[in-house]
C-alpha cells in the first residue's frame, strides 16, 4: 500500500466535475464563487429532509443505473432536521424601524434579485456542510446519468468537494490571471459599491474573480483580502489574513479533488518468493562407525 500511495492518479474520465475548471493534477476549481442560488438549492434539499446522516448511505449507493427518484426515497426515510436547517441559514444584523438591531436571516436569501450574487455572511461550518452535500449530489447525478459501468467511467469515480487551500488559490490566480476583473490604477476615481455585485455570465471567461466584489475564504481560517468592494487595493495587493467572523464582504468557492479510483484499481505486481534451499545433511560414513566399534573392542580386551 505504501508503494502505490505516492503514484499519480490516472484521470481517464471525459467530463469535468460540474462548475469547475482544470487547475492541476487531480484538482478542479470552481469557475466562480458560490452564488446565492447555489446555496438556496442546498437549503431546499435540507427542507426536503437531507441531513449529514445520509452521507454514509449515499456513499454505499451503486455507481450506475440508479433510479432518478432515489433522492426522494432517501429523504422519505428521515424527517426534516429543523435544527440543522436553522444552523445552515446565513444571518446578518438588521436595523428595524425603531433603530433596534436584530441578528436575522440574511436578506440575500429572501429575495430573487440576489440569485446571482455571491453568498456572504457565511461561516466555516456552513461551508463544510455545503461541500459535503455537493459531493453527495454530484455522485448521485453521475449514478443516475450512467446506465452501464462503461458510461460511468466517463465521469470521475471517487472525488470530493472541499475548501480551497492557499497554494491552490495562488495557482488559480496565476493560471487565470487574464480572466480576473482588475481594479483601476486610479483608485481615487474608482466607483465604490456598498454591497457585493451580481456575477454576469461572460463566455470568454473561464475563471471569475472580480476585484470589486467579495474576498474569499480559504482553508484554515485564511481570507484573501484586497479584492472586495470595501477595500481600495490593486491587483498586486493581495493579502492573507485570519478571519472567522461571517461578514458581507467574504464569500467562498469549492475545489473538487479527484481521489484514487475505486473501480480501476492498479493491481500490485506479483512477486515470486524463491524458496530457500535446505542445507544438505552430512552423512557420517559407516566405515568410521565400524572403526570406532573395533577400537572399543580392542581396548576392552587389553583391560582384561
Amino acid at each position: 500500500m505504501l508503494i502505490f500511495a505516492g503514484l499519480p492518479i490516472k484521470l481517464s474520465f471525459r467530463h469535468l466535475p460540474p462548475g469547475t475548471v482544470y487547475l492541476k493534477d487531480s484538482l478542479y476549481i470552481d469557475k466562480q464563487p458560490i452564488r446565492v442560488v447555489d446555496y438556496l438549492e442546498f437549503l431546499t434539499h435540507i427542507r426536503h429532509s437531507y441531513t449529514p446522516r445520509l452521507h454514509d448511505s449515499i456513499a454505499k449507493l451503486p455507481l450506475y443505473n440508479l433510479s432518478p427518484d432515489i433522492a426522494y426515497h432517501l429523504y422519505d426515510s428521515l424527517p426534516m432536521d429543523t435544527v440543522f436547517y436553522k444552523r445552515m441559514l446565513t444571518r446578518t444584523w438588521k436595523v428595524l424601524s425603531s433603530d433596534r438591531k436584530i441578528y436575522d436571516v440574511d436578506f440575500h436569501l429572501t429575495s430573487s434579485r440576489y440569485y446571482n450574487y455571491p453568498v456572504v455572511n457565511i461561516n466555516y461550518y456552513q461551508i463544510f456542510e455545503y461541500c459535503r452535500w455537493r459531493t453527495d449530489m454530484v455522485k448521485i447525478n453521475y449514478a443516475v446519468k450512467s446506465k452501464t459501468l462503461k458510461q460511468r467511467k466517463k465521469y470521475p469515480i471517487n472525488f470530493k468537494y472541499r475548501q480551497v487551500k492557499r497554494k491552490e488559490w495562488e495557482l488559480a490566480m496565476s493560471e487565470y490571471f487574464e480572466d480576473i476583473g482588475k481594479l483601476s490604477d486610479k483608485v481615487s476615481g474608482l466607483k465604490r459599491y456598498n454591497a457585493p455585485e451580481a456575477y454576469v455570465t461572460n463566455k470568454k471567461k473561464k475563471f471569475y474573480y472580480d476585484s470589486q466584489n467579495v474576498a474569499e475564504y480559504l482553508d484554515g481560517d485564511i481570507v484573501t483580502t484586497g479584492f472586495n468592494w470595501q477595500d481600495e487595493y490593486g491587483i498586486g495587493d493581495v493579502r492573507y489574513i485570519y478571519y472567522t467572523k461571517p461578514v458581507d464582504w467574504i464569500g467562498f468557492r469549492c475545489i473538487c479533488q479527484i481521489l484514487p479510483d475505486t473501480i480501476n484499481k492498479v493491481a500490485p505486481p506479483i512477486v515470486k518468493v524463491e524458496k530457500k534451499a535446505k542445507p544438505k545433511k552430512i552423512k557420517k560414513s559407516k566405515q568410521g562407525k565400524k572403526k570406532g566399534i573395533m577400537l572399543e573392542k580392542l581396548r576392552r580386551k587389553r583391560k582384561r
